[in-house]
């Protein structure tokens, strides 16, 4: 798994280089989050309140979690006035909270594919949709005393529907919000004989709020 994880981390930093050295010859195309930097990307790193949408709902024994995540965001390529595209990289810590048994740490590298719209005074509505890979699963009893690495229970792959509004503060630094929408069931198909699976019983959604900033070396 990590050998995976460690290509699939170099084979997008090549491709952010080549695209950041593609932008220096493409610049009435691009629209930089900073207008005094020819850098390629900015750098993000934000708080997630994590949880999953269960069905059926257990009676509230699922809860928030709370997590981290921290990345890189690409160059804005101009679609059409005020609209452009923007994909990120990034590292999310997301999860639940099992009632007062312990948590479900989900570790993802996420990547983000966002239409921007800019809506006048700084501020720019964001929307689209989320790949993400899950590079890792922590189980934790109690307060994390104790805590096992185990993915099994879960599939690898993640899509998710992202909106979400930020705002320009100056050529430095952006302040953003959004929310991930998770748009498939994150349980692994276990089959529990007499032609029933795990799925038919329930489902796991991923459901995450993230605040962040985003800013400029």
């Amino acid at each position: 798994m990590k050998t995976k994880v460690t290509a699939l981390f170099a084979a997008l930093l090549v491709s952010a280089t080549i695209f950041g050295q593609g932008s220096k010859f493409n610049a009435g195309r691009f629209n930089n989050n900073s207008e005094n930097s020819d850098s390629p990307f900015s750098f993000k790193i934000g708080y997630n309140l994590a949880n999953v949408m269960v069905s059926p709902e257990p009676m509230g024994l699922v809860d928030s979690k709370n997590g981290l995540h921290a990345g890189v965001v690409f160059n804005n390529i101009q679609l059409a006035n005020k609209i452009s595209f923007q994909p990120e990289l990034l590292y999310s810590m997301q999860g639940f909270k099992v009632g007062g048994l312990g948590n479900v740490g989900l570790h993802y590298i996420s990547l983000p594919a966002l239409v921007k719209l800019d809506m006048g005074q700084n501020a720019s509505l964001l929307f689209g949709p989320q790949v993400s890979y899950l590079a890792n699963a922590r189980i934790g009893i109690g307060n994390d005393l104790f805590s096992v690495s185990y993915d099994g229970l879960f599939r690898k792959w993640d899509a998710s529907a992202v909106a979400g509004l930020e705002y320009k503060v100056n050529n430095k630094l952006t302040l953003g919000g959004r929310y991930l929408l998770g748009l498939n069931d994150i349980n692994k198909d276990f089959d529990l004989g007499k032609n029933s699976t795990f799925n038919d019983y329930f489902s796991l959604k991923n459901s995450t709020a993230q605040f962040y900033v985003t800013f400029n070396l």
